[in-house]
């Protein structure tokens, strides 16, 4: 299970957030990038260039959840 650190919280919009995450376990630590869009849609990016790229250019990240139960789910588990 992972230990979840808020580092930083961006507000594009009230509605619209990018979260940093370090998502840290026994053996590794990862920094995460979290596109909150309404509380609706939750986009998973693993880089930062990947984030990047959604805005700019429209690519979608391979990993979205329709809800913040799921995405802390993965979160726990994702290290």
């Amino acid at each position: 299970m992972n230990k979840i650190l808020l580092l930083s919280t961006e507000y594009i919009s009230p509605s619209r957030t990018i979260e940093t995450l370090t998502l840290a376990n026994q053996k590794d630590s990862r920094l995460v990038h979290i596109y909150n869009y309404e509380g609706n849609h939750f986009r998973f990016f693993d880089s930062y260039l990947s984030l990047i790229a959604f805005f700019q250019e429209g690519i979608e990240p391979e990993i979205s959840f329709s809800s913040e139960k799921e995405l802390d789910r993965f979160l726990e588990d994702y290290c």
